[in-house]
C-alpha cells in the first residue's frame, strides 16, 4: 500500500517538471527570436551612427577652425584699441596732468598717470625711438611731480608746529591716557591720512621716493619747529607756571592747579622709574632694589631747592627731551597710517634727524656750561648733571624703542656727554679740594655764593674750615646719586681695580657696588681733605690754635660722616674709617694737651724747685720760685688771651677738652701752689701768687668763648 502510493507521488511530480520544462523551452525560443531582432536593431544603428559621423565631423572642424579665427580677430582688434589708446594717451589726459589733483579726489589723477604708464612701457618695449614714448613719459614726470607736490601741499596745510602748551599736555600726559584727547594730534585728519597713504603707496609702487624725502623734510620741520617754539617758552616768563589741564589727569580737582614744572617732572620719571622697576623685578632682587632706589627724587631737579641757572637749564633740557621723545612716538604712529611699512625706518631716520641733533647740539651746550661753571667751581652744576643724567637714563629706553641703530648711538652721545661731565666734575672736586688755597676755593656749592676770601687765609678761630664743611656738603649730596656715580666711575679703571680688590673678598651685589664705587671716591676725597687741612694748620703760629684747628676739622669729618651714613659707604672700602678717625681725633687731642708743656715747665717738675726749709728759702732760691710764679702768670695770661679766641663748634667735645685741660694742669699746679704760696720768697707775694687753683680752674673753664 504505501509503496503505492509513493509511486503514483513520483509520476505526479514527473509530470509536473515535464510541464515546466516544455514551458521553459518555448520561452527559450523566444528569448532567441528577440535576441535576434535586437542585434538586427542595433547594426542598423551603428551603421547609421558611422554614416552621420562621416557626415558631420568636417563641419564640425570647419566651425572650429571659424570660431578660432573669430577669436583671433577679436584679440587683434582688442591689441589694436589697446595700442591705440596708447597713442591716445598724451592727448586724454593731458588736461587732467596740467590740472594737477584736488584734495579728496586722488582716484581720477591716479588713473590718469597710470594710463601714462602703461603707454610709457608699450613704447619703451616696443618702439623706444618713436616720439610718443617722449610725450608720455615726459607727461608722466610732471604728473609725478604734480603729484609730490600735491603730496607736500597736504603736508604742510595740515602739518602745523604744535603749541608750546599743546607739547607740554603731550609731555605731561598720563602714560595710559588716551593720545587721541590730546589737541596736538589732531592735525592730519584720517582723511587726509588716507590721501596721503595712497600717494605714498601710489609712488612707492611706481618706483618714485621722492616721497620719502618730501615727507621727511616736512614732517622734520614741523618737529624741529615745535621744539623750537618750546625752547622759545621756556625763555619767556610764564615757564614752570601753566595750570595741568583736568582732562589728562582725570581729577577735576587738578583742573587750574598750578605745579611747578620740577614737579610735573618728577611725577613723569616717576612712572617711569616704577615701569622699569616692575621689569627689572625679574632680574632679581638685588637689580629691582638698585632700581627702586634709582627712582628716588629728591635731588637736584627740584628748582626750589637750587635754583641756579644750570639747574635750570638743565631742566628745560628735560623737558624737551620729553618734547622730542613724544614728538617721534607720534610720528612713528604716523608712519604706519601713511608710508608703506618697507620705507618705515627710511623715512623716520629722516624726518627725526634734524631734532636730534639739536637736542644733541643743545646737550653739548649744556654741558659746556656746566664744565665751566665747575671750573669756577660752582658744584651745584656737577649736582645737576648727575640728576639729569639719572633722568636721561630712565627715558633712554623709551627713545631706544622708537629710533633706529645710528640714532641710538647719536642720542647716546648725550648720555656720554653727561657721563664725560660728571666724570670731569668729580675729578676737579678732588683737585679742587687737593689744590686749595683759601683763594676763591670751594664756591658756589648751593643756591648762595660761598667763598673764603683772598690769600690763603684760615680762620682766626681756628673753627672748622669752610672746605671742610662744603667738602662734606658736597658728599652728602652725592649719596642721593649714587647710582649714578657708580656708572660713572666704573668707567675709570682706577676705581674698577680698586673695586676688583674689594670684590675679591665677598660677594658684592650690584648695589653695593655703586655704593662701593662711591665709598672709594668719598675716601680719596676724605684723603686729599685731611692733607689740605693738616697744610692749613701750619699756617697758624701758635701750637695750640694748630691742633684745635686740625680737631676741629676731624672731629666735624666724623660727626659728619656718621649723621649722613656716609661712614657705612666709606666701610665698603675702607672696614675701619670709623676707628681711624676717632683714632685721629684722639690723637690730636694729646697733640693738643702737649702744647702746654711750656706752661707746665714753670711749675714742674718740683723736684727742679728749691724746697722750702722751716718756711723759709735762701736769696738765690728766693729768685727761682719768683721766677716760676712770674713765667707762669705770664704763660697763662697769653694762653687765656688766645684760647678764649678759639672757637669749638661742637659742644661735647668743647666741654671734654676742657676738662682734659683741667685735669691735665690743677693737680700739677695745686701740688706747686700748696708747697710754695705760703713761702716767704718776697715781699710782696701777691705780685707773684696771683692765681688760686679755683682761679686757674675758672680761667681754663673760660676757654673758647671770646665773649667773656
Amino acid at each position: 500500500m504505501t509503496n503505492l502510493e509513493n509511486t503514483l507521488q513520483i509520476e505526479t511530480k514527473l509530470e509536473k517538471e515535464r510541464t515546466n520544462q516544455a514551458l521553459l523551452k518555448d520561452r527559450v525560443e523566444k528569448y532567441s527570436e528577440l535576441t535576434k531582432s535586437m542585434s538586427k536593431i542595433l547594426n542598423s544603428f551603428e551603421q547609421r551612427l558611422g554614416k552621420l559621423e562621416q557626415t558631420i565631423l568636417p563641419v564640425y572642424n570647419v566651425t572650429k577652425n571659424l570660431q578660432k579665427q573669430q577669436q583671433n580677430l577679436d584679440s587683434t582688434l582688442n591689441c589694436l584699441e589697446q595700442v591705440l589708446s596708447h597713442y591716445d594717451a598724451s592727448q586724454d589726459v593731458c588736461n587732467l596732468i596740467h590740472q594737477g589733483p584736488s584734495e579728496g579726489n586722488i582716484t581720477g589723477f591716479l588713473d590718469g598717470l597710470n594710463k601714462l604708464k602703461k603707454a610709457k612701457d608699450y613704447f619703451l618695449n616696443n618702439n623706444p625711438q618713436s616720439v610718443e614714448l617722449e610725450n608720455v613719459t615726459s607727461l608722466f614726470n610732471n604728473g609725478c611731480e604734480t603729484l609730490n607736490n600735491h603730496l607736500k601741499s597736504l603736508l604742510k596745510k595740515h602739518s602745523t608746529p604744535m603749541r608750546p602748551v599743546d607739547l607740554l599736555d603731550l609731555i605731561y600726559i598720563e602714560e595710559d591716557s588716551s593720545n587721541e584727547d590730546c589737541p596736538s594730534i589732531k592735525q592730519l585728519p584720517t582723511s587726509t591720512r588716507e590721501e596721503l597713504n595712497t600717494i605714498a603707496q601710489w609712488l612707492d609702487n611706481n618706483l618714485r621716493r621722492e616721497y620719502v624725502q618730501i615727507y621727511g623734510d616736512e614732517r622734520s620741520e614741523v618737529i624741529v619747529r615745535s621744539l623750537q617754539n618750546l625752547k622759545d617758552h621756556q625763555k619767556s616768563g610764564s615757564w614752570g607756571n601753566e595750570p595741568l589741564k583736568s582732562r589728562y589727569y582725570g581729577r577735576p580737582s587738578d583742573a587750574g592747579v598750578k605745579k611747578s614744572t620740577s614737579a610735573r617732572l618728577q611725577q613723569i620719571f616717576e612712572r617711569k622709574a616704577n615701569k622699569m622697576l616692575i621689569k627689572a623685578q625679574t632680574l632679581g632682587q638685588s637689580a629691582a632694589l638698585a632700581m627702586r632706589k634709582n627712582s628716588s627724587f629728591g635731588d637736584i631737579l627740584a628748582a626750589e631747592e637750587y635754583g641756579n641757572d644750570n639747574d635750570q637749564e638743565l631742566e628745560k633740557y628735560l623737558v624737551l627731551l620729553l618734547g622730542l621723545q613724544k614728538l617721534l612716538v607720534w610720528e612713528r604712529q604716523l608712519l604706519n597710517d601713511i608710508i608703506p611699512t618697507s620705507r618705515h625706518n627710511e623715512v623716520f631716520s629722516r624726518l627725526s634727524q634734524p631734532s636730534i641733533e639739536m637736542v644733541v647740539k643743545d646737550a653739548e651746550a649744556i654741558t659746556g656750561r656746566v664744565l665751566r661753571s665747575i671750573s669756577r667751581k660752582e658744584w651745584s652744576a656737577a649736582l645737576g648733571t648727575f640728576s639729569a643724567l639719572k633722568h636721561v637714563q630712565i627715558l633712554q629706553p623709551d627713545i631706544d624703542k622708537i629710533c633706529d641703530t645710528a640714532q641710538r648711538q647719536q642720542l647716546g652721545g648725550v648720555l656720554n656727554k653727561l657721563q664725560q661731565t660728571g666724570s670731569k666734575a668729580l675729578e676737579q672736586f678732588i683737585d679742587a679740594v687737593k689744590n686749595d688755597t683759601g683763594s676763591g676755593g670751594m664756591v658756589s656749592m648751593s643756591s648762595s655764593t660761598i667763598s673764603y676770601g683772598g690769600g690763603s687765609n684760615v680762620p682766626k678761630d681756628a673753627t672748622v674750615h669752610e672746605l671742610t664743611s662744603n667738602t662734606i656738603w658736597f658728599l652728602e649730596q652725592l649719596q642721593e646719586h649714587c647710582e649714578t656715580i657708580g656708572s660713572i666711575l666704573q668707567m675709570d679703571p682706577i676705581y674698577t681695580n680698586d673695586l676688583d680688590r674689594i670684590a675679591s673678598h665677598k660677594t658684592v651685589s650690584l648695589e653695593q657696588k655703586n655704593k662701593a664705587l662711591l665709598g672709594i671716591y668719598v675716601r680719596k676725597v676724605l684723603a686729599e681733605l685731611n692733607y689740605t687741612i693738616a697744610a692749613k694748620s701750619e699756617q697758624y703760629g701758635d701750637v695750640a690754635m694748630k691742633q684745635l684747628f686740625k680737631l676741629n676739622n676731624t672731629h666735624y669729618i666724623l660727626k659728619s660722616l656718621q649723621r649722613s651714613n656716609l661712614i657705612d659707604v666709606v666701610a665698603l672700602t675702607e672696614h675701619d674709617c670709623e676707628k681711624r678717625y676717632q683714632k685721629m681725633t684722639q690723637d690730636l687731642k694729646k697733640a693738643y694737651l702737649s702744647s702746654w708743656s711750656k706752661l707746665l715747665a714753670c711749675i714742674a717738675p718740683l723736684e727742679d724747685v728749691p724746697k722750702p726749709t722751716g718756711g723759709r728759702v735762701k736769696d738765690k732760691e728766693r729768685a727761682i720760685i719768683k721766677e716760676r710764679f712770674s713765667s707762669f702768670n705770664k704763660e697763662l695770661d697769653e694762653v687765656v688771651r688766645t684760647q678764649r679766641a678759639i672757637s669749638v663748634p661742637d659742644g661735647l667735645l668743647r666741654e671734654g677738652i676742657k676738662r682734659d685741660n683741667t685735669e691735665h694742669i690743677i693737680p700739677q699746679y695745686n701740688a706747686f701752689f700748696e708747697i710754695y704760696s705760703e713761702v716767704q720768697f718776697s715781699k710782696n707775694p701777691e705780685k707773684y701768687v696771683k692765681y688760686r687753683p679755683t682761679d686757674v680752674t675758672a680761667m681754663l673753664n673760660s676757654f673758647f668763648d671770646d665773649t667773656i
